[in-house]
């Protein structure tokens, strides 16, 4: 579960100085940016270039309210979906259009 934000909206209480990163091509060519735990390697954060510098896709799945904070408001990468997990909210092959 992700909720995309923008970047001045991410605060860490602890720890996010630590952070360290590494840069991948994403689907739409460019670079995509994951953000990662050095000690426990959760990935608590990643920038995809396409969506801008100022916005993140915050793993808020980590938190343990985060279902009962956030609703579903869409699927998105829908093509690596398994066969058999149900559909929850629209889903999108990749990133939704902008």
């Amino acid at each position: 579960m992700n909720q995309i934000v923008p970047k001045s909206s991410l605060n860490f209480t602890k720890g996010g100085d630590a952070l360290k990163h590494y840069t991948y091509q994403g689907d739409s060519g460019k670079d995509v940016n994951c953000y990662y735990c050095p000690n426990c390697t959760t990935h608590p954060y990643h920038q995809q270039t396409v969506m801008g510098p100022d916005t993140v896709i915050v793993r808020t799945g980590l938190l343990p309210e985060a279902r009962k904070k956030f609703e579903v408001g869409a699927e998105i990468f829908g093509k690596d979906k398994m066969s058999w997990e149900k559909e929850i909210a629209t889903t999108f092959d990749v990133l939704p259009p902008s």
